[in-house]
């Protein structure tokens, strides 16, 4: 799919996102003036939605220090949206049973440059263990240590164990597979 199809592909996920979710919470950061927050709710928590990026998130000064091209369907996700993260389920025919997981999100411009300095982190320790890169998008509620990724050559959308190559292929691309997640509250198992 192309970087059209993922751009559409997740602002259809954030409309069913709040749609199933009208006031979804998220922790409260002091140090963030973050759009999305909309209505505190006590000392730690905030109501938030999401907002669509006056500029997109330039990833080429990342992508010069690195050597690397970020796959166009990740510049797509965390280059045009604040948000906070989604709690997500994702279940195909091929799935024996839904996964669950949380699908990170920036939710404003020091959380995208944090997350944009994970991802650094995660790339380099790829380039260590010299395994194909990727780039994780989202954590199993299950096993933390147990990631989503992308593979940035390819696109290809798989779990991963952190610290080992990607050892289940989820869907062709992140279009695809963000078409098949579903908004999940625990109870939509």
């Amino acid at each position: 799919m192309n970087e059209v199809s993922t751009e559409h592909a997740i602002s259809a996920l954030l409309e069913r996102y709040m749609q199933a979710n009208p006031e979804p919470q998220t922790e409260w950061v002091d140090d963030w003036d973050a759009e999305i927050y909309q209505q505190r709710i006590g000392e730690e928590q905030v109501i938030w939605k999401p907002v669509l990026r006056d500029e997109p998130q330039d990833f080429s000064a990342l992508e010069s220090a690195l050597a690397l091209h970020f796959h166009d369907s990740i510049q797509q996700l965390f280059g045009h949206w604040f948000s906070g993260d989604l709690s997500l389920s994702y279940a195909t025919e091929e799935t024996a049973q839904p996964i669950q997981f949380e699908l990170l999100m920036p939710q404003c411009p020091e959380d995208a440059e944090r997350l944009l300095q994970n991802l650094t982190g995660h790339i380099l320790m790829k380039r260590k263990l010299k395994q194909p890169i990727t780039v994780f998008i989202g954590l199993l509620h299950e096993h933390d240590d147990c990631l989503v990724s992308v593979d940035n050559a390819t696109g290809e959308v798989a779990l991963e164990w952190l610290g080992k190559p990607q050892h289940q292929t989820l869907a062709v691309d992140l279009a695809t597979f963000l078409s098949h997640c579903q908004p999940y509250n625990g109870e939509n198992d």
